[in-house]
């Protein structure tokens, strides 16, 4: 460490504690240049590691896509400024100085010295990640994509929820008993798109199982929804009369889902909906003589 200076009150000892280097960047050499009545102290990179380098391209780097835990990406964003500045300051609309005596520390007069930054997910801040010689400010690394998982859409889906469905009968409302009563409902493929980690998601459920309650005490899976009258290919013969049962239906969704223009994935896991209850009167028939048979 060495300095320029002439004689002040102002100590060096004093002065030594309000300099600070970001803690990623080498220890520097320290050169410094009197003025006025103030010190003006300048930190330079003397890293010669990583003073090569040609305009456009930068030293190998992770791109900050592994994060502590080793799988989650730790910045959202990186820029080469060089070293006399930050990006705060350089986004603020300062005037970069390219000529500062930190900036001008490399081998090759022609070049200068850049500093890459990273704007930390964790923080929000920038923090300082490595600095190389180019002769212009190299492109800035693309941040790793935080990855969207199959357990991520599943939450999602989970908290938008599915349709939920309603078992219709026929007839409707009063039934027979030992009679076969229809069911089924009105199923429809659900598709909708949500933003997950910043990215566009596609989603699409489709009915795969129907679970029907005959509000007896039984029930019937089904992979068919079942159709009106005159289909009959869900039907019941209740056993009891003057009862009135709660009949529903719940359904079982596959779903899969693709990030932006992505293949799609399946999801490993079913989501079952509980479908509404819908009354049903089952009532017993009973002959009715009418007419005149003299």
């Amino acid at each position: 460490m060495r300095f320029l200076s002439r004689s002040l009150p102002l100590t060096i000892a004093a002065l030594l504690p309000v300099l600070t280097w970001p803690a990623a960047a080498d220890p520097p050499d320290i050169a410094g240049q009197a003025g006025s009545d103030a010190y003006e102290i300048i930190g330079e990179q003397a890293n010669e590691s990583a003073s090569g380098g040609t305009a456009g391209t930068a030293p190998a780097s992770d791109g900050g896509s592994a994060g502590a835990s080793g799988g989650e990406p730790k910045y959202s964003e990186f820029q080469w400024i060089v070293v006399c500045t930050t990006p705060s300051s350089a986004n603020g609309g300062d005037a970069v100085e390219l000529d500062c005596m930190a900036a001008q520390s490399c081998a090759d007069a022609r070049e200068r010295r850049f500093r890459l930054w990273g704007l930390s997910i964790e923080t929000g801040g920038w923090a300082p990640l490595e600095s190389g010689c180019f002769g212009a400010a190299p492109d800035a690394p693309e941040p790793a994509r935080p990855q969207v998982t199959e357990a991520m859409v599943l939450n999602e889906i989970r908290r938008i929820g599915l349709p939920v469905l309603e078992a219709r009968t026929q007839p409707e409302d009063k039934t027979l008993v030992n009679f076969d009563t229809i069911f089924y409902t009105q199923a429809q493929p659900f598709s909708t798109t949500v933003t997950l980690l910043g990215q566009r998601v596609e989603i699409l459920a489709d009915p795969a199982e129907f679970t029907w309650h005959h509000g007896d005490g039984t029930t019937s899976t089904t992979a068919t929804p079942g159709a009106p009258y005159p289909s009959k290919d869900i039907t019941y013969r209740y056993g009891d009369a003057d009862v009135t049962v709660l009949a529903r239906v719940d359904v079982t969704y596959t779903a899969r889902f693709r990030v932006g223009n992505g293949g799609w994935q399946n999801i490993s896991e079913t989501v079952t909906i509980t479908g509404t209850e819908t009354p049903l009167r089952v009532a017993e028939a009973t002959g009715t003589l009418s007419g005149d048979y003299g």
